[in-house]
């Protein structure tokens, strides 16, 4: 298959993906705050609450009742398809994008020599494992224990986390958990809600009593699909943030970013009965950014790996720490090594192990060659993740980049 048609393809899935994303979370978080802002009729028993909503010039009538079995609707609208059609683009991507190239995108050669077939092996076989373990928590005693679930949960997740932070690089880590957590929530749908759905409903339309257990575990799954959503969305997107998941304590930012997260979806849920709801969230906003960025930085000083420049340096040098500053350049190659990228300080006129085995100087010949043709000489211990920007630089660009990586001390 050409390169064309595969980017072509990728492009389509990625489309697909992020819509269907984007309809499914949509509708999580619509019923939800529907069922959370029903109100309540004590003439009406059969009404479990009601609302009223104005959209699109319109008003809509909302209403949940006890279903009559013998006046069942003859339309029933599910919502099924924007998760599977996303857990499918997803899987689809995942497999394009990473198992067939997994040793090269999964792993981090600075820590392990585990071949590529192990690594997606071990990310295929957790994403089926994750779905397992969550289903059976929801299947033991804890289920009449959601906070207790959770913690186990989440406590099992942070350990699984470091385990694998012990050979895949950082970006394929927080992927990783996300795939997991979308499963989950992919699979909350198709093995438990929509079956309980349809068991009740079956049971109604043979004027059977149905289980109310069935009831009450589809809206907990379905509850809890809904607060990992924020979450998801974040590990999803922070693979496009190498200052995230290069950083040499990212599991812990991510993890406090998750549960402020939730924290903060809890709060505006409950908004209607919380009139602090806005402050609370602000607060815990603040709260979780100060602790990220202690995470970031504190170590750092302790460790003195802060920054250190030469105090003279020449225009060029002063153009060029603003050029790489505003191509990005600093979210992969920060003052300390990170897991996606070497740090830049002190590295001119230094021996530079290669992937290959080989040893080069860190002359301005090489460091040209590794900014306009990143590939041609990986450092050792790190993924050919860089793009090469020959075409994306003047000469004079080049120049600048580096006179500033020389002045770094």
């Amino acid at each position: 298959m050409s390169p064309e048609l595969i980017e072509f393809f990728n492009v389509v899935l990625r489309f697909t993906h992020i819509v269907a994303a984007i309809m499914w979370i949509g509708n999580s978080l619509l019923f939800t705050w529907m069922e959370i802002n029903l109100i309540k009729d004590p003439n009406d028993k059969q009404s479990l609450g009601c609302m009223n909503m104005l959209h699109a010039g319109g008003v809509f009538f909302l209403d949940k009742r006890i279903i009559d079995p013998k006046n069942i609707p003859d339309k029933l609208h599910v919502f099924k398809w924007q998760s599977y059609t996303t857990w499918i683009s997803g899987a689809l991507l995942l497999i394009l994008t990473f198992y067939v190239r997994s040793g090269t995108l999964l792993l981090d050669p600075s820590k392990t020599d585990m071949s590529g077939t192990q690594a997606w092996l071990i990310s295929l076989l957790s994403i089926v494992g994750a779905w397992v373990v969550y289903d059976l928590v929801w299947h033991s005693p804890l289920k009449h224990k959601p906070t207790a679930a959770i913690s186990v949960l989440t406590l099992g997740l942070i350990g699984y986390t470091y385990w694998i932070d012990g050979f895949y690089n950082g970006r394929f880590v927080l992927l990783q958990i996300g795939a997991m957590i979308g499963t989950t929530m992919s699979a909350n749908v198709r093995f438990v809600i929509i079956p309980n759905q349809k068991q009740i409903m079956t049971a109604l339309l043979q004027g059977k009593p149905h289980d109310l257990e069935k009831g009450r575990q589809a809206k907990l799954r379905s509850l809890t699909n809904h607060y990992v959503t924020f979450p998801v969305i974040f590990l999803m997107l922070s693979a496009h943030f190498p200052m995230i998941y290069g950083d040499a304590y990212y599991i812990p930012i991510v993890f406090v970013i998750c549960i402020a997260l939730v924290v903060i979806k809890y709060l505006i849920n409950i908004y209607n009965i919380f009139s602090d709801w806005l402050f609370a969230s602000l607060a815990t906003f603040i709260l979780g950014l100060g602790i990220v960025i202690m995470l970031f930085y504190i170590p750092r000083k302790l460790q003195g790996n802060q920054s250190r420049l030469t105090v003279n340096r020449s225009p060029a040098a002063i153009e060029g720490e603003a050029l790489f500053s505003r191509k990005g350049c600093i979210a992969c190659h920060q003052p300390a090594n990170t897991t996606i990228a070497p740090s830049l300080h002190g590295i001119y006129a230094t021996e530079r192990r290669l992937a290959s085995g080989e040893s080069v100087l860190a002359d301005e010949a090489y460091l040209r060659e590794s900014i306009l043709n990143a590939t041609a000489k990986v450092s050792y211990g790190f993924a050919p993740a860089m793009p090469g920007y020959e075409g994306s630089f003047s000469e004079q660009e080049v120049d600048q980049l580096i006179a500033y990586i020389r002045s770094l001390q």
